[in-house]
């Protein structure tokens, strides 16, 4: 584990200096000293006695819930963890199965084994209405979940993970938060390039990003469109492979649906569309959208080799399960 870059003073006084809305109680701070004294095991997470990890999330099964009223800026938990780089996320997807929390720009916090992951799991889910948000500090090995809203006891506890996140060691997924503004398709590691995101999200955003999206507005326009090419192929090639394994899983439970109800197609598709919250239909016209980026921003593909031709969309669609595998590689060795 890394040593502590600063002291519990500090800590506690930038975050009452750079965010004096906080509401820093009695037990977070002491938490704060036992963990700069060495008393805590450096990886095992602080809930504050607000919150509960528990089942009954609508998102995912298992969340975060307040068990009282909580009012907006309190800290209601704290990450702790091994300070690694990307290619040790990398190195350890299988155990760390996305729990990490980026603090840097090259900076995680994570546990390492199995045993660690499950001490380090705060529990948020992600929604694209949060409630909370995550807070970070240079040269601090922690990370601190902080209320944005008033939040009802029983309510559950969200952070959008693309506003704290620019690695792209966190897998593309498909959302089922349920809010009327949900993006369907959250990419952390790549969100944050969106200017109208930016916009929207710019208070909330850690300081590592904020610097990366200062940087990039330094670059020439030569520098800046190769940049954004290189990221949005890598995009564009990870959001392929996740539709692509989410439409087959759905196709899947269609069919043994179909089965359970055979005759009526009709049944079983509402059936599956109420199950799975989505409809394969709109996740397939989602997959020809980012294959026609693919093959427009990918100088790798080999698309005539293929069979494509990039100006003819009917083409894309015969060969689409060649351009998926060549997608898959793509993104499985970037990631």
């Amino acid at each position: 584990m890394r040593e502590p870059e600063v002291s519990t003073l500090a800590i506690t006084e930038r975050l009452k200096e750079t965010h004096p809305e906080l509401n820093l109680f009695p037990k977070a701070v002491d938490y704060l000293a036992r963990f700069d004294h060495k008393e805590t095991d450096g990886v095992t997470c602080w809930r504050s006695d607000s919150v509960e990890r528990r089942s009954g999330s609508k998102i995912e099964g298992i969340g975060l819930f307040a068990l009282k009223d909580i009012a907006p800026g309190e800290i209601i938990a704290i990450k702790p963890g091994h300070v690694v780089g990307n290619q040790t996320i990398k190195e350890n997807a299988q155990i760390i199965r996305g729990s990490h929390q980026q603090i840097g720009k090259n900076q995680f916090l994570t546990g390492l084994t199995p045993e660690e992951v499950d001490k380090n799991l705060v529990g948020y889910n992600h929604s694209c209405d949060p409630n909370a948000k995550i807070a970070v500090f240079k040269h601090v090995p922690l990370a601190f979940l902080v209320t944005k809203k008033p939040i009802k006891e029983g309510e559950e506890i969200t952070t959008d993970y693309s506003v704290s996140q620019s690695s792209n060691t966190q897998r593309i997924f498909i959302c089922n938060c349920g809010s009327p503004n949900c993006r369907e398709i959250i990419q952390p590691g790549y969100d944050w390039m969106d200017e109208d995101f930016q916009q929207r999200h710019w208070q909330d955003f850690p300081f590592f990003i904020r610097e990366e999206i200062e940087d990039m507005r330094q670059m020439s326009e030569s520098e800046l469109k190769a940049k954004k090419r290189l990221l949005y192929t890598l995009m564009s090639a990870d959001v392929i492979s996740v539709l692509a394994d989410e439409i087959e899983r759905r196709q899947k439970e269609l069919d043994r649906i179909v089965q359970e109800y055979p005759g009526n197609k009709q049944l079983a598709r509402m059936v599956l569309r109420n199950l799975s919250r989505g409809d394969i239909r709109k996740f397939k016209d989602l997959l020809f959208k980012n294959a026609l980026i693919f093959i427009k921003l990918c100088p790798l593909a080999n698309i005539e080799g293929m069979g494509i031709d990039r100006n003819n969309p009917k083409t894309i669609k015969q060969h689409l399960p060649e351009l998926i595998a060549f997608a898959k590689k793509i993104d499985w060795y970037f990631n």
